[in-house]
């Protein structure tokens, strides 16, 4: 597995997801990394038997990290490479990987937009010639960096039970972290970078917070942009009602402290934590550019970002203030299969099992 960085985020979740059910069915990884690595990540890895290792820095030394790559890929003799990123600026590791000793290439795009969106469109075109199998977490991001080519559905998936409502964790949590008994609770967890548009989740909430002064507005995850969105808290209104609460580790038992989840990312590959959250029975107050195959319950609600942060809240009170048992959530039929790992599993290493075929295997 290549990628940039082995970081909380959407990535990371499902290299290491998909990475340890290839080792639990007898398998052999090796995760790569470009860039940033969190200690929490590699621990997690390690203890799965996932084998990290660190590059040099992709974007300060360049030609060292291609070199290192090549190397690793040319010495480690693996049978699949497999490449994940955002746009066809994954272009030059799919050159690299062609060029060493690896069987089959592989790419998985997660995104569907970047930080240079020209690049993307001149790159792009070459990136299906590359490959040996292509994956993306939704149709829109397979559409956004493979077009028309073959690729398949690979969801971002995870073990379900661990999402489902815990009063307990509900009770323990709140009282944790102060959150009265009556307070309500609006939730975020998502990495802090632009994209996840969190300067119009702090208006959304202080339009919600001034017809409802006892709300909470909790955002989970870390990231490059923490030092700005806490300025953003700082200077709002509503500050002593948003809580900053940083990298959470397993943020599975934080949705059951939650009363609603809201979610207006620019763009997103798939959004898996509002699957997480609609899982642990919560209503979901997203943007209408996320893709729809996140949507597994009556629980899910676009709305556009067109719409004011004062339109945003005020369907969240339509729809959110109300009793409802969390616990006997219904889901759409057939949408859980997708996202359970034990079966999404098996496409991957379908796929895999293909490509290799193809290519006849190792000499």
């Amino acid at each position: 597995m290549v990628v940039y960085n082995l970081v909380n985020n959407g990535i990371g979740k499902v290299v290491l997801t998909y990475s340890g059910e290839l080792i639990r069915c007898g398998h052999k990884v090796t995760v790569l990394v470009g860039g940033p690595c969190e200690p929490e990540k590699v621990d997690e890895a390690v203890a799965c038997g996932i084998t990290v290792s660190q590059l040099p820095d992709k974007k300060s030394d360049t030609l060292g990290y291609f070199k290192a790559l090549r190397k690793a890929l040319d010495e480690g003799r693996f049978d699949v490479c497999h490449v994940h990123g955002n746009s066809g600026m994954i272009f030059p590791e799919l050159v690299v990987a062609n060029r060493s000793r690896v069987v089959a290439v592989a790419c998985h795009c997660h995104s569907t937009g970047c930080e240079h969106p020209v690049l993307h469109r001149v790159l792009r075109r070459f990136v299906p010639g590359l490959c040996d199998c292509m994956f993306a977490c939704s149709d829109e991001a397979g559409k956004w960096l493979f077009g028309d080519a073959d690729y398949s559905v690979v969801p971002n998936s995870f073990e379900l039970g661990k999402f489902a409502f815990d009063p307990q964790s509900r009770h323990e949590l709140r009282e944790a972290y102060g959150i009265g008994g009556g307070a309500y609770v609006l939730g975020n967890v998502a990495r802090l970078n632009p994209e996840k548009n969190h300067a119009f989740l702090i208006k959304v909430f202080e339009a919600f917070h001034a017809e409802h002064p006892d709300s909470i507005l909790m955002i989970a995850g870390g990231g490059p942009g923490e030092k700005d969105v806490r300025a953003l808290v700082e200077a709002s209104p509503a500050n002593d009602s948003i809580m900053l609460l940083g990298n959470v580790k397993d943020p599975a038992k934080l949705y059951s402290a939650m009363d609603c989840f809201v979610f207006p990312s620019i763009h997103e590959g798939l959004g898996i934590v509002l699957v997480e959250a609609q899982l642990a029975g919560l209503e979901c107050f997203v943007s209408s550019d996320v893709p729809k195959s996140a949507c597994i319950s009556d629980g899910f609600h676009a709305i556009s970002l067109a719409e004011t942060a004062k339109g945003w809240a005020g369907k969240i009170a339509a729809t959110a203030l109300r009793t409802y048992d969390r616990s006997k959530c219904s889901f759409h039929a057939g949408s859980l299969e997708a996202f359970d790992i034990r079966s999404s599993y098996r496409l991957l290493e379908g796929a895999y099992e293909a490509a290799l075929a193809r290519k006849g295997g190792r000499e």
